[in-house]
């Protein structure tokens, strides 16, 4: 028998604004900062 997946809860999709997508990118590019380090931090 094949495993089966339950899932109990609707993710909804994250909507950014333009706004918000260019802090994250500038964010990103801080010294010191990375994109994974900025995309775990909105759990993008």
């Amino acid at each position: 028998m094949l495993p089966v997946e339950v899932i109990t809860s609707v993710q909804r999709r994250r909507r950014w604004s333009a706004e918000q997508k260019k802090a994250m990118v500038l964010e990103a590019e801080q010294l010191g900062m990375s994109v994974s380090i900025v995309a775990r931090k909105y759990e993008v």
